[in-house]
C-alpha cells in the first residue's frame, strides 16, 4: 500500500514538474542549458535500465513501478528539451563546454577503472557511476551558470517538486531492497540517486538566494 501510494506522488510530481517547465520554457530559459538537459536524459535512460535490469533479475509490483516512473521522467524531459530546441532558446556557451568536458572526463575514468577490475559497461555500479558524471556534476555546473546569470528558467514548483520526485524514488527503491534484497541494479541506483539530491540541493540554494 504505501509503495502503490509513493508510485501515485510520483506520477503526479513528474507532471507537475515536466508540465512547469514546459510553461516556463515557452517564455525564457535564463539560467537552464541545453547540456543540462541532454546530459539529464542520459542519466534517466541509464537509471531506467538499471531498473530495467533489476526487475527481470527478480520482478515484483514494486519493481514494476520504478521502471514506469523512469519511463515517465524520459518522457516528460524530452518534451521539456523538445521546445527549448523549438523556440531555439539554447545557445551554446562555455558551460555547456564545460558540462560536457566534466562528463567525458568523469566517464572515461569510470571506463578505465572499470577496465581495470574487469568489469564490463553493462554492469550496475558502472552505470551507477556513469549517471552522476551525466546529472551530478552537470546539476553543480547548472547552480554555477544560475549563479551567473539568474534562474528564471527554472519553476519554482519544478525545483520543490524535484526533490520530492528524487526522495519517492529513493523511497521506492528502499521498499524494492526490503522486498527482494540488495543486489548490484539496486546498489547502483541508490548511488546515482544519492549524488542526484545532493547536486539538486546546491541548485536550490544557488536559486533560492539569485
Amino acid at each position: 500500500m504505501t509503495a502503490d501510494l509513493l508510485f501515485g506522488v510520483q506520477i503526479v510530481c513528474t507532471l507537475i514538474f515536466g508540465g512547469s517547465q514546459f510553461l516556463r520554457m515557452l517564455t525564457t530559459s535564463q539560467g537552464v542549458s541545453i547540456s543540462w538537459y541532454g546530459s539529464w536524459e542520459v542519466f534517466l535512460l541509464l537509471n531506467l535500465v538499471l531498473a530495467i535490469r533489476a526487475h527481470r533479475n527478480q520482478a515484483s509490483r514494486v519493481t514494476f513501478q520504478v521502471v514506469m516512473s523512469y519511463v515517465l521522467w524520459v518522457v516528460m524531459v524530452t518534451l521539456d528539451l523538445g521546445v527549448m530546441v523549438a523556440k531555439n532558446m539554447g545557445t551554446w556557451n562555455g558551460r555547456d563546454t564545460a558540462t560536457a568536458l566534466c562528463a567525458a572526463v568523469g566517464v572515461a575514468t569510470t571506463l578505465v577503472v572499470a577496465s581495470h577490475k574487469r568489469l564490463a559497461i553493462t554492469d550496475p555500479m558502472v552505470k551507477g557511476y556513469l549517471a552522476i558524471f551525466f546529472k551530478a556534476v552537470p546539476q553543480l555546473i547548472l547552480a554555477y551558470n544560475v549563479f551567473m546569470v539568474g534562474g528564471n528558467g527554472l519553476a519554482a514548483v519544478a525545483v520543490a517538486t524535484g526533490h520530492v520526485t528524487i526522495f519517492i524514488r529513493l523511497g521506492q527503491l528502499f521498499f524494492s531492497i526490503r522486498e527482494a534484497g540488495w543486489d548490484r541494479n539496486r546498489i547502483g541506483s541508490a548511488i546515482s540517486e544519492i549524488a542526484n539530491e545532493t547536486s539538486w540541493i546546491i541548485v536550490t540554494i544557488i536559486w533560492f538566494f539569485r
